[in-house]
């Protein structure tokens, strides 16, 4: 748990952050620590501490906020040197709008619709055409399962629990 909050980390400081932490911890990170590395990435994506801490909550298909889209693949998933472009960045993003907290329902997630860019994407030579938020679901599954990530992730897994420099076969 520890080693996902901090992979996943959010600023108890910025904004509206501070009162989703401890649900943050308790309902997304530490639920999945020891599950499917993709469904830790959804339930990150998907709480509200998240959304509001890399500006999720305002990506909106009439006003684009790629905060986020560049967060969840620089440092979430492939990784600086994971292959994608600010093209692909660009494209989460319009991927992703319209994810948001319903502030007035209960501070949980929520889909909005009107607020989402529609149509097909395509990212880092992927096509998405999936309709609504059905298409950010399965972005964040396809850049969980990609093997820039598989290889970054177990790097980061290896050098927390065995050595700063471990060895080849164990990545």
């Amino acid at each position: 748990t520890e080693f996902w909050f901090n992979h996943f980390n959010v600023f108890l400081d910025k904004g509206t952050v501070r009162p989703y932490v401890g649900s943050y911890l308790l309902h997304a990170i530490r639920p999945h620590a020891l599950g499917k590395f993709e469904d830790l990435v959804l339930a990150t994506a998907q709480h509200p501490a998240m959304l509001a801490y890399l500006d999720q909550a305002q990506n909106t298909a009439r006003g684009i906020n790629e905060n986020y889209a560049r967060e969840v693949m620089e440092l979430h998933t492939l990784g600086v040197s994971g292959g994608y472009t600010q093209q692909d960045v660009q494209t989460l993003a319009r991927i992703l709008t319209g994810w948001t907290v319903d502030i007035s329902g209960g501070q949980a997630f929520l889909f909005r619709p009107r607020a989402h860019e529609a149509g097909r994407k395509t990212l880092m030579g992927q096509t998405f055409e999936a309709v609504g938020q059905q298409q950010g679901i399965d972005a964040i599954r396809f850049l969980a399962r990609h093997p820039a990530t598989a290889e970054r992730v177990s790097l980061r897994l290896a050098r927390f629990f065995i050595a700063d420099d471990p060895p080849s076969a164990v990545v």
